[in-house]
């Protein structure tokens, strides 16, 4: 079973770290595929190849992959570390789209797009947050369908979609329209709480809802 397909029936709990690995990077080269790279990047790096990971060069050169998934596995690992190293998410309510900025403020330093969902109870007290895709809205392969799963896996109340404009103009573009009404037109349907879509610039923010979370 592909580790997509393990997700989705059985919870990223499911997945091993080769499996994440092999998500993240994708697929694999001509002469190897992408277990097999994610194996060799396991027994190269330890039991903790995801923490060890900060040289895009090496990775690449080492393994005979491209720049771009050498990219992705390494800024993936750092997005992670960024937004949740020492940080209590116990307890914390987001109430305004501006306490979703502080909360993320750190996704609007990237250099690339970054599609990033936030998951809540009935209190809008965070219960899960995930990393949903990598690039922009015209080029992502996110599917409307991995939003709506971690509501259901966490059995959240509520979710929020932000996503980083590295050109520091939080102003929503065409693409970011047309996905903003599929996600409600989906929410609607399946009637789940979609609360906003947020996009973070620099010094400031974009809110499609425009005011309060609650």
């Amino acid at each position: 079973m592909f580790p997509r397909e393990k997700m989705q029936k059985f919870g990223i709990d499911a997945l091993d770290d080769k499996d994440l690995i092999a998500i993240i990077l994708g697929h694999g080269t001509k002469k190897e595929d992408v277990f097999k790279i994610s194996d060799r990047l396991i027994k190269k790096y330890g039991p903790n190849p995801l923490v060890s990971i900060n040289k895009t060069d090496e990775l690449s050169d080492f393994f005979n992959i491209g720049y771009l998934q050498s990219a992705k596995l390494i800024s993936a690992v750092e997005l992670g570390r960024r937004l949740f190293d020492n940080k209590n998410k116990k307890n914390i309510k987001l109430s305004s789209p501006k306490d979703v900025f502080d909360y993320m403020k750190g996704l609007s330093d990237y250099k690339k797009e970054y599609i990033y969902g936030i998951y809540l109870n009935t209190r809008n007290l965070i219960m899960h947050e995930e990393v949903l895709s990598l690039g922009s809205l015209e080029s992502t392969s996110v599917n409307i369908r991995d939003i709506f799963y971690p509501v259901l896996a966490n059995n959240a109340y509520s979710f929020i979609i932000i996503h980083n404009h590295p050109s520091e103009d939080p102003s929503p573009s065409e693409d970011d329209i047309k996905f903003t009404k599929e996600i409600e037109k989906a929410a609607s349907i399946l009637h789940i709480s979609f609360l906003d879509h947020i996009i973070l610039a620099k010094n400031s923010y974009y809110s499609f809802k425009g005011g309060n979370l609650v």
